[in-house]
């Protein structure tokens, strides 16, 4: 396009001419090309108009000079509708007219967001750049209005994955760092909890400040090599302490610059999980081992009691037919062993957790060690200082001999604990209904709230380390020359058979604590003698054993005494004798049962001869009972218990106490 100063020297050159046909012609040719010029302009103003990508309006005092057609385009109106009307009303949603009035009025020049509004109502984001112009003289203000409702749409999306990516990484780590060439430009997270530092710290240090000296090789190395991925990295927090921690590292970018991102783990509580597991395992694995050895040494004493009932029962009739004092004291030596024997597999019993099936009595335990005391004297060691702390209200509900030996077992292996040197060995009863998370590790029944009375036997001796205290209650596992190693095993069978637990604390060279908690009762104290009442006249007694030498050996014994005695090697047999199909049936004033039988167990004999409306008394009797076994009994259903061996007296007690108990 000629610049102005070229149309004028064409024009002075037309009116030169000296010929006025000549400057008419010229003229005339002049003003074509200015119209053609014109109309060139007018199409590249319309072209770039319609090809904007943006709405462009000119006003001047709040009145519109002129609009493209973007932005008729972009609002549905029609250029005319814009000149002529309120284009700001028409055209911009009503809350945010004050904002685009106020800069107006303060001639704002830059961008701003507005709601615009379309002609059929519709609304969509729009951001505003304006300028102040001049046309001419004239001020004037230029508008270009762009839609930006999908950038608007697309950065509240980014904002949304932003927060949802922020929420995700607060939850999976502990702490997220950003980091360039290894300067912490910033940190989100618990820093305080985790590094006992605030954030503010951590900016513009390095990241290998945090670091124990074990971690840096690997740590330093990675980062030269600018690799990604997981490192297990161990921090130091402010007071020193060692924080183990495990670092998941991803090429990142902050305020637009590239950065590596490190989502950092707390890995102390992950590992006390761990070790609590381990333990936890542990002490299923023991608990396991235990019951394994407990089946195993209750198969073998119910086994051995058979035959020692025998040798007892058979001894004792060789001594009451003794004519000769060398003779009586043969058969005496021979029941002293069978005795000693019986009380080995009462303790192998005991450890496997049989319980005794009669009547239990309230059991002080401060009276129990008091009658112990003598026993103590003369079997602790002479350098051993006993301390005493009972509770005079300490009662629980049980088996006063059974519960005598795990005082005894407890305070005999505190006494060996001392050895030859001097000690304390300090004995504390009292009654508690809270137990702290250290009983969570004990052994036996799982141990709560409640009432409960607590038995704690410690000593001064040598102390145990942990692989010894992790066998202490196996059986047959002694740290004794001569131990066999069922008293701390039968303790465990004994507590456990009451409900209670057993808990041991120990170190090397610091002594041992022995625990036991016992459910506790309200229970008044019985200390009347039991009334012995009038001995009955012999009666007609079922003998029921699968075991020959057994039922040979009380059939003599009773009938020594002037009892009758029907014997039937198993429960079928049993039931055929007292439930006949037909006729009547022998009149059998006590039956003495064995509960372990291979054809049909005592449990299984005794529901169906109950069942069949008998109510004949009952004596339990068994080498070994197992705990299912006593499950199915119906408490009441029988009138009496007797653990093998036995003698000829025991039993004969037994049967006066269950004809006196007849149901």
């Amino acid at each position: 396009m000629p610049a102005p100063q070229d149309w004028l020297t064409r024009v002075d050159e037309a009116l030169g001419r000296s010929e006025p046909g000549e400057r008419r012609a010229a003229l005339l040719a002049l003003l074509g090309e200015i119209a053609d010029e014109q109309l060139r302009l007018r199409e590249r103003a319309d072209l770039l108009s319609s090809a904007s990508f943006e709405g462009l309006l000119i006003h001047s005092e709040g009145k519109v000079i002129d609009v493209n057609d973007r932005l008729c385009e972009m609002h549905g109106y029609d250029r005319q509708e814009l000149l002529s009307g309120d284009i700001l009303r028409m055209c911009v949603a009503p809350e945010d007219v004050p904002g685009v009035l106020d800069h107006m009025r303060k001639g704002f020049q830059g961008e701003y967001v507005v709601t615009g509004v379309r002609k059929d109502g519709s609304r969509f984001r729009s951001e505003v750049l304006s300028k102040q112009g001049r046309i001419g003289e004239r001020p004037v203000r230029i508008g270009a209005i762009r839609d930006v409702t999908e950038r608007e749409r697309t950065h509240a999306l980014l904002r949304e994955s932003e927060a949802r990516f922020r929420e995700l990484t607060d939850a999976a780590f502990d702490l997220t760092i950003f980091s360039r060439d290894g300067v912490i430009l910033d940190a989100r997270g618990d820093t305080e909890r985790v590094l006992g530092r605030p954030t503010s710290e951590l900016l513009g240090r390095s990241v290998f400040d945090f670091m124990a000296p074990s971690t840096l090789p690997a740590a330093r190395q990675m980062v030269s090599e600018n690799r990604l991925g997981f490192i297990d990295v161990v921090a130091v927090d402010a007071a020193g302490e060692l924080v183990p921690t495990t670092a998941v590292v991803v090429a990142g970018v902050l305020d637009g610059q590239p950065v590596r991102v490190a989502g950092v783990r707390d890995m102390r509580s992950v590992q006390r999980l761990e070790a609590e597991r381990r333990a936890l395992e542990q002490q299923v694995e023991r608990a396991q081992r235990l019951e394994s050895l407990g089946v195993l040494a209750g198969g073998i004493a119910h086994d051995f009691n058979n035959l020692l009932a025998g040798v007892l029962g058979n001894a004792e009739l060789l001594r009451d037919r003794a004519t000769g004092d060398e003779d009586r004291q043969i058969a005496a030596d021979i029941m002293t062993a069978a005795q000693r024997a019986a009380a080995l597999t009462r303790q192998m019993l005991a450890y496997a957790g049989q319980r005794d099936l009669g009547r239990r009595e309230h059991v002080n335990l401060r009276n129990v060690l008091h009658e112990l005391r003598s026993l103590l004297d003369a079997t602790l060691s002479k350098k051993a200082n006993l301390e005493l702390a009972v509770d005079p209200a300490a009662v629980v509900l049980g088996d006063r001999g059974t519960l005598s030996q795990v005082l005894m077992n407890l305070l005999t292996n505190a006494s060996d604990a001392l050895g030859e040197a001097p000690g304390r060995i300090t004995v504390r009863v009292r009654s508690v209904t809270e137990v702290d998370a250290r009983w969570d590790h004990a052994q036996g029944a799982v141990v709560g709230p409640g009432r409960w009375v607590l038995v704690e036997v410690e000593d001064t001796g040598v102390g145990m380390d942990e692989a010894t205290r992790g066998r202490v209650f196996e059986p047959f596992f002694s740290t004794k020359e001569h131990g066999h190693g069922l008293g701390l095993a039968s303790c465990l069978g004994i507590v456990r058979a009451h409900g209670g637990a057993v808990l041991v604390e120990s170190e090397v060279g610091r002594g041992s604590r022995f625990s036991v908690v016992l459910p506790a009762t309200d229970a008044p104290l019985d200390a009347a003698a039991e009334r012995q009442g009038p001995t009955m006249p012999p009666c007609r007694v079922l003998l029921v054993d699968d075991e020959a030498i057994v039922r040979g050996q009380l059939r003599r014994s009773l009938e020594l005494r002037g009892y009758t005695v029907v014997e039937a090697a198993n429960g079928r047999t049993a039931l055929e004798a007292l439930v006949p199909a037909a006729g009547v049936a022998a009149a059998i004033d006590v039956v003495i049962l064995d509960m372990t039988m291979p054809d049909l167990d005592g449990s299984e004999v005794l529901r169906r001869l109950r069942a069949a409306g008998s109510r004949v008394p009952v004596i339990i009797s068994s080498g070994y009972l197992d705990i299912a076994v006593e499950r199915r009994l119906a408490r009441g259903e029988f009138q009496g218990f007797l653990a093998k061996p036995y003698g000829a007296s025991e039993l004969v007690s037994a049967i006066e106490r269950a004809r006196a108990a007849k149901m």
